[in-house]
């Protein structure tokens, strides 16, 4: 071997390694895609549309490269639902993030909540969840994480609203129940093509009505 070759050597040999991926990322970037086409076909032609072929097809993968990952459809929802309960979480992390304690923060928090309606993630979702009255696997399959989920925003809204009102009291969980009914209802609205500034003016008025509920003997 000449100088020259020797003097080449160890820059060429990093930049090979670079760009070759493991397997593990190989593998999460299949996930990724599959997790993407998922939610954008829920959103686009619902739960029933959604078939694990149709999604393979809209990630640009094989069939049976998706079964690898996600062996049944269920497993996939549930996959999907994770995801969101995780984009969320995230959200509401970032919206309290300096926001001072007692309603700021709780308005912050319903602010971060309210940003998710009418997005292709939350519809998705919606078409999960609705999908789980005549599907026993799928209840099976995302139950938990729902529960899980359901259950941290009832621990983060009694810190929240600690010193505003009694985390026993059972506006709280009005409150809660009643949000997320707005929330999934103006999301079908935009789906009808409601105008953005209609659905912001009840967003408006709901956070006037929480504020009064919560704060009224």
């Amino acid at each position: 071997m000449n100088s020259q070759t020797l003097a080449f050597a160890p820059d060429s040999a990093p930049a090979q390694r670079s760009v070759r991926r493991t397997q593990g990322e190989r593998s999460a970037e299949t996930r990724r895609k599959i997790l993407s086409s998922s939610v954008e076909l829920l959103h686009q032609v619902g739960y029933a549309g959604a078939t694990t072929s149709q999604i393979a097809k809209a990630a640009g993968v094989s069939l049976g490269a998706l079964q690898h990952q996600y062996p049944t459809k269920a497993g996939l929802m549930a996959a999907v639902v994770r995801r969101f309960a995780t984009e969320r979480f995230l959200a509401y992390r970032r919206a309290l993030r300096g926001v001072p304690e007692g309603l700021p923060r709780f308005l912050a928090l319903s602010k971060a909540s309210w940003s998710l309606i009418g997005t292709k993630e939350l519809v998705a979702a919606m078409e999960i969840e609705l999908a789980m009255r005549d599907d026993p696997e799928l209840a099976d399959a995302i139950g938990d994480t729902l529960s899980r989920h359901s259950a941290f925003v009832r621990r983060l809204l009694a810190r929240i609203l600690e010193g505003v009102i009694s985390p026993d009291d059972p506006r709280v969980e009005t409150v809660r129940l009643l949000n997320n009914a707005i929330m999934f209802g103006l999301s079908l609205e935009t789906i009808r093509a409601v105008p953005r500034a209609q659905i912001e003016k009840a967003v408006t008025a709901w956070e006037d009505a929480m504020v009064r509920l919560l704060t009224t003997p």
